[in-house]
């Protein structure tokens, strides 16, 4: 199945309601880039598995899980560096 998309002036795309649903996407899409061809894949993970209040944050940004901890992480060592200083 092959789709053809308009890019608006703003660099935006809309996908189609039926390859939305054939990817299974509702918010988040990856695309990688392999020789000028964009391979979309899904994310591995979204935040919706998250609990607590580090959820609301992840979700407020709708960042994929592995960068939400990867931002979590890097404020809690900068947390813990100025304690310590």
């Amino acid at each position: 199945m092959e789709y053809i998309l308009k890019v608006s002036p703003k660099g935006q795309v809309t996908l189609p309601k039926k390859l939305r649903e054939a990817l299974k996407v509702n918010d988040l899409i990856e695309i990688e880039l392999k020789n000028r061809r964009g391979i979309v894949k899904k994310p591995e993970s979204i935040t919706d598995d998250l609990a607590g209040c580090f959820r609301k944050y992840a979700l407020k940004r709708k960042i994929p899980v592995g960068k939400a901890l990867e931002k979590a992480r890097d404020m809690v060592a900068h947390e813990i560096a100025k304690k310590n200083n």
